[in-house]
């Protein structure tokens, strides 16, 4: 059986998403461990009647077993971004001291940028001067393996030469190797100015996705093939230390990815690919952020100056989240929000969820002198609705279903949840597509919606605007559209100004694929508004909750909504109005439905509880939760155990005649093989 689970067991690669502060590297760290298994009995519950906790005690009991646990390897995104600067600075300068004040202008390259946060610039003189002396001075050799053996142009190719290299894996991975060196610099920065190390990071990111180097060029010179650079790097590195390790069972841990190019690639090459998308409340990112700052830089940060770094890594990290940029073409900024949305498996948790007694919770977050009043009863609230934000039962989880898949079965949130995911997929929005379900307070299902336009209307994928420009089917169009129903205040009409921007179209360049519009993007942008009224389409929750009243059903009080978003405020004012008790959503909607809305009420618990998804979806669903074999036969292979047939009682059904039962005994237990039987 060891070689039917072999392709699970032997090699898996986890990567990690999520904003800054929100437990990508707690997770990193815990799965590093080596006796992560050994202390895990205390999860246990033996005489519990509860379905969750005794599947959670399955999982825990075949984690403990050896030989369903080997701890991962941790590969920093961000020292490979490092590799990149170091290799450039080493391969183009002719000799080490050359190679530093390469290094030390490719810090400062981006410190003339007035926008977002502060940057290394060439003001920062005497940090300068000591990055320099620790380059002189470390102990570990990084320039002469790059210098002599990494020869090729570009890193990648070097790379992909040394596929099978014990150099290259003792560089980097080995003890003392490149990644301890890293660890090393960036505490240098972090001591120095966290936020500069943060906005370092970030650009070295971008200029290498966009551009394929580490250095800053013009806008037109970016390319989409270089996208995957630093990918193919991590991937690369990833094969390397397979070749070189001792052991069989290869387990990786990328922390971590923003963006959703990169993710989708890490899926296309390894089926043993698992995205974890991990959250906290927004409150408690804020006060891990601070407590972090004043553990490992207290001798260097005072609290003022700890709290603007907090304040810049949430306001870094909420740009890096939106993904902005990537909605309009710049595909190597970073897009947590999508990384999100295509994640495997989603955790939320909370560090005060494993206190044991809701006063023990009550108090440790009373004590908290960085949260607010405010702040410490949003918490609390919180606690008190989430009924399970222990981090490491998640992940106890998540890896048995991965070294054991169908091991047990999903919860009905996890069930619902997928086919709100699945109803998405329906969707003929061309901006977003999201799903909705609606169950009543048993989880049994009531509706399933999706965002798309009214019946007998043409959804806008499956319309195109050179039909509106040349009069062709003109029913897929409204008449305001076709110019019918009235102008703009510069006296143009709808189908004069979309006509004028699509002038210059070039069919080549869609290479086949139907060249639809978004009406409201258009329409908001000529009008020069932001109202989201405008869509053509009906939101994937209203149009759930609209099926019930089409169709007829039992009324939503008390029931729940699965979004794979999160509700807006009018579907918001949807759900509180028809009684919905949870809203279960994968990611947060921009807008202020939470605060503006679902909190917003003269009785507390009459409100909608928000709460964000916990578990898989996707196709990781059904390679988590569907089995190779069925447990039943599994359990017969693996014990040899089978039950023994009573011969007797049949030859006892046949008659009840003692005499003729017992001619039928002898003649069954002669030697039948020379009777010709």
């Amino acid at each position: 059986m060891k070689q039917l689970y072999s392709l699970r067991q032997d090699f898996t690669i986890i990567g990690l998403t999520g904003k800054t502060g929100s437990g990508c590297s707690k997770i990193a760290e815990l799965l590093s461990k080596e006796n992560f298994n050994k202390n895990l009995t205390y999860l246990e519950n033996k005489e519990s009647n509860d379905t969750d906790e005794l599947k959670l005690n399955l999982c825990v009991s075949f984690l403990q077993n050896d030989n369903n646990w080997n701890h991962f390897k941790i590969l920093n995104y961000k020292d490979v971004l490092l590799f990149h600067l170091f290799y450039e600075a080493i391969k183009f300068t002719g000799n080490k001291a050359d190679a530093v004040k390469k290094i030390i202008s490719l810090l400062i390259q981006d410190g003339d940028k007035g926008y977002r946060l502060d940057r290394i610039s060439k003001n920062d003189e005497s940090f300068l001067e000591e990055i320099k002396a620790f380059l002189e001075k470390s102990k570990f050799e990084w320039y002469n393996y790059p210098k002599n053996q990494l020869t090729c142009e570009t890193l990648k190719d070097c790379l992909s030469e040394k596929k099978d290299c014990k150099d290259l894996n003792q560089y980097f991975f080995e003890k003392d190797g490149f990644e301890g060196f890293s660890k090393e610099f960036y505490s240098k920065i972090n001591q120095w100015d966290l936020t500069k190390r943060m906005t370092l990071t970030h650009d070295l990111a971008n200029n290498l996705r966009e551009f394929g180097t580490v250095k800053s060029l013009s806008s037109d010179k970016s390319d989409l093939i270089n996208i995957y650079t630093v990918a193919e790097t991590i991937n690369r590195l990833i094969k390397n230390w397979k070749r070189h390790q001792g052991r069989v069972k290869n387990k990786i841990v990328i922390d971590s990815l923003k963006n959703s190019l990169e993710l989708m690639f890490f899926k296309e090459k390894y089926s043993a690919f698992y995205t974890i998308a991990t959250n906290k409340s927004e409150i408690e990112r804020k006060s891990y952020l601070h407590k972090r700052i004043q553990t490992k830089f207290s001798s260097t940060y005072d609290e003022d100056t700890t709290r603007v770094h907090v304040d810049n890594m949430i306001k870094l990290s909420d740009s890096e989240y939106k993904g902005s940029e990537v909605n309009r073409g710049n595909f190597s900024s970073p897009d947590i929000e999508n990384c999100i949305q295509k994640s495997d498996y989603h955790i939320f948790f909370s560090e005060y969820a494993d206190k044991k007694s809701q006063k023990v919770k009550r108090k440790s977050i009373e004590k908290n002198s960085f949260y607010t009043k405010l702040e410490k009863d949003k918490l609390i609230d919180e606690l008190l609705n989430y009924p399970k934000l222990s981090l490491i039962p998640q992940l106890v989880k998540l890896i048995a279903l991965i070294h054991h898949p169908g091991i047990v079965t999903p919860t009905a949130i996890e069930r619902i949840m997928q086919i709100a995911y699945n109803a998405k997929a329906n969707s003929g929005c061309i901006s977003r597509q999201v799903g909705a379900v609606v169950t009543d307070e048993s989880y049994s299902i009531k509706a399933v919606g999706w965002n798309d336009i009214p019946r007998y209307q043409i959804p806008c994928s499956l319309r195109n605007v050179t039909d509106l420009i040349n009069k062709k089917n003109p029913e897929h169009f409204s008449d305001f559209e076709k110019g019918e129903g009235g102008n703009y205040e510069d006296g143009q009409n709808f189908k004069d100004k979309i006509s004028a921007d699509h002038a210059n179209l070039n069919q080549d360049e869609l290479e086949g694929l139907n060249c639809s519009f978004c009406f409201k993007t258009f329409h908001n942008a000529y009008e020069g508004e932001k109202n989201q009224v405008h869509t053509r389409s009906l939101h994937a929750e209203e149009n759930a909750m609209l099926q019930i009243s089409k169709y007829g059903g039992q009324g939503l009080k008390n029931g729940n909504l699965f979004t794979t978003a999160s509700p807006c405020e009018l579907c918001s004012k949807k759900a509180f109005q028809l009684g919905v008790k949870r809203i279960y959503y994968i990611d947060p909607y921009p807008g202020i439905a939470t605060k503006h809305i679902l909190k917003n009420t003269v009785d507390q618990s009459k409100k909608p509880v928000l709460c964000m998804f916990q578990g898989a979806s996707g196709k990781a669903f059904h390679k988590l939760y569907d089995p190779f074999m069925s447990h039943k036969d599994e359990l017969a292979i693996r014990t040899k155990i089978k039950a023994k047939t009573n011969k007797n009682a049949a030859i006892d059904r046949l008659t009840s005649d003692k005499n003729k039962r017992d001619q039928i005994y002898k003649i069954l237990n002669s030697d039948n093989s020379q009777k010709g039987f």
